[in-house]
């Protein structure tokens, strides 16, 4: 796969907003849009805006609009969403890394491929390609491990966490799993997402499988929690959100709590405890001078 230069620098001012519509597929296949995601402290917009055949990655100053980078790749490309609420994924808690997902163009996906740019000059540090239908959900905080969800059951909504190392360019054998039930499924879909403070815990509320549940993702080690939630939960989960708020995790719908689990702070905060102690948690503008580079990646096995 060939990723080149589409359009010259006093172009891209132009670029028309790629639309997020795509024929009722869910939020988290359709990518964010033209809002793509906003980096650490709000400084920056990271986007990926359709252009022609190609797609233009963009490094935005917020405050005056103003593209300080951009990188313009063949073929789609999105910002990731990671759950029905259209939470943008993509960019780690430290702003060094973003990690887009190419679009699929057929349907079942056969493959899928995600490309992580290092933010500062928007140059590409890995490309990742898998077979089947892969998801974004998460990178660690300082980008070294991107996890992803791989769809195992797409009729009965079955999925499988995994992790891939980025640094060493390796998927590793091993689902991401609860540790006190290694063989449970993960069932349902991503309705919410909320992130912890430094972005080392991921929570997602899934809802539409056997029970309504908050997947906690531990970014860091590399564990992972599923807390069964009460069956109401699930009563309006298209417009539920998930907040922390002290010692709890909380499932709001307008704003009223309708589910709600403890956690520990400490172990959040220092990791220490093994793993099944996770349990007791549930916590248009001018171009800048570097315009436009020219790149090429080679698709890898997965």
């Amino acid at each position: 796969m060939r990723l080149r230069c589409l359009l010259p620098l006093a172009l891209l001012a132009l670029l028309p907003a790629s639309s997020a519509s795509a024929g009722g597929l869910p939020p988290t296949d359709q990518g964010a849009g033209p809002e793509g995601v906003v980096g650490p402290g709000g400084a920056f917009r990271f986007g990926a805006l359709a252009t022609g055949d190609g797609t233009a990655v963009t490094k935005t100053v917020i405050r005056d609009g103003r593209v300080m980078r951009a990188t313009v790749l063949q073929g789609r490309w999105t910002v990731p969403v990671v759950a029905n609420d259209f939470t943008t994924g993509g960019l780690s808690a430290d702003g060094s890394t973003l990690v887009l997902a190419r679009a699929a163009s057929t349907y079942p996906v056969r493959r899928t491929t995600f490309v992580a740019f290092g933010t500062g000059r928007l140059a590409i540090r890995r490309t990742v390609d898998l077979k089947g239908k892969w998801n974004f959900d998460a990178l660690s905080p300082d980008a070294s491990t991107l996890y992803l969800i791989q769809t195992t059951d797409a009729r009965r909504l079955r999925y499988a966490v995994r992790a891939y190392d980025l640094r060493a360019g390796r998927l590793l054998p091993d689902p991401i799993v609860d540790p006190s039930e290694p063989d449970e499924p993960m069932r349902g879909s991503p309705m919410a997402r909320t992130t912890s403070a430094g972005g080392r815990w991921v929570y997602t509320f899934y809802a539409g499988g056997e029970h309504p549940f908050i997947h906690a993702l531990d970014t860091v080690r590399r564990t992972s929690l599923c807390l069964d939630l009460p069956h109401r939960a699930a009563r309006h989960a298209w417009s539920s959100r998930l907040a922390i708020r002290g010692a709890r995790i909380q499932v709001l719908y307008r704003d009223r709590v309708i589910a709600s689990a403890s956690r520990r702070p400490q172990v959040a905060s220092t990791g220490s405890g093994p793993p099944w102690a996770v349990a007791l948690l549930v916590a248009s503008g001018l171009i800048a001078a570097a315009g436009v580079r020219r790149v090429v990646v080679a698709n890898r096995p997965g």
